[in-house]
Parts: structure tokens; sequence; C-alpha cells
């Protein structure tokens, strides 16, 4: 059986608060006896199963350690990632979505060549592009890139390009080129 203990129960087995999955059991012996209310009742001794101990918790610290560190990053200037997804009305140019939030729209700003190394692109509205959460992980992982006519390579359609803002196809080419070769997603 499997056996979860609550912390109602008034026991030394009990956790402090909530519930905890203790693991599996077997009857090891059962007998019966007369109860308080002169009722046959049930006896059962149970024994943790060895070999299905139960899960590990789940790792965590409530007081994790704090360590100074320097660290070199690059600062964007958020006014060109501000003025591409103004431009493109927040929608993004992959899917044509725009998400409406509590706080209004709301979109992101892609760089195609990345600004750190080793591809070293620059942070203009022409490296940037206006798209949606999903479709900015997916650029930025390679799962699709954008050829020379618009058209997208690794997803269907095409790059829904607006009016005053140019794309380069140079940093089209840029990421292109690099699709294929692995690329570790983020922890």
């Amino acid at each position: 059986m499997r056996v979860v203990r609550g912390a109602h129960v008034r026991s030394r087995h009990a956790p402090a608060t909530g519930y905890r999955y203790d693991g599996l059991y077997f009857v090891a012996d059962y007998w019966s006896e007369v109860g308080k209310s002169r009722f046959l009742i049930w006896r059962y001794r149970s024994v943790r199963d060895r070999e299905a101990e139960a899960p590990p918790q789940a790792p965590g610290d409530r007081n994790p350690q704090r360590k100074p560190a320097t660290i070199q990053r690059i600062v964007r200037n958020s006014d060109v990632g501000t003025w591409v997804k103004k431009l493109n009305n927040y929608r993004c140019q992959v899917c044509g979505d725009r998400l409406e939030t509590p706080a209004g729209p709301y979109a992101e700003a892609a760089h195609i060549r990345g600004l750190g190394k080793p591809r070293d692109g620059p942070d203009t509205a022409d490296n940037i592009l206006c798209l949606c959460p999903n479709h900015h992980v997916l650029l930025d992982l390679l799962a699709f890139t954008i050829a020379d006519n618009w058209t997208l390579i690794g997803l269907p359609g095409s790059l829904k390009p607006v009016e005053g803002h140019a794309v380069s196809l140079t940093h089209a080419a840029y990421h292109r080129g690099h699709r294929g070769k692995s690329v570790a997603p983020p922890p």
C-alpha cells in the first residue's frame, strides 16, 4: 500500500505541515480484536518496502549562500527594441499574434545576430525582430531562420515585414549560416 502522512495527525512520523508521501508498505501481520465499542476490529502491522523507498525530497535551500561576483554584460539600448515593437504594433513578425496583458501589449525584441561573443551583432533596428516569446526562443535556438525572400526555414510561412522597419539580409544570412549547429538551451 502507498502511505501518505498528514500534519493533522499527532504522530512522531507526521510532517510538520501539509502532506508527505512516505513510500510503499506491505502488510507483515494482521489480527482481530474486540474494540472499545465491543465490535470486532482488524489490526494490521505494516512494514516499509525497502526496495521502494520514498522518493527524495525536491532539492532546495531556504537560506542560499550569497557570494559577491563581478560580471561584465552587454548593455542593450532598450529604446531600439521599444521602437521596433511599437513600429510592429507589438505583433509577432512570425505568427502575427499580439499578446495583451493587464499592463498592455507584450512582445520581445529579438536580435537576429546575437550581441554577445562570438556573434558580436549590433544593437540596431535592422538586427531586431518583434517576436512573441515562443518565436523568440525558437529563433535563439536556431529552430528556424529567415531566407533572403523572407520565407521561414524550419517553420511554415514568411516574415511579416512592416513599412519603416528594414531588416538586414546580412544578419539573416549570418543567422542562417549557424542553423544546424548545436545550440544548447539554457538550464
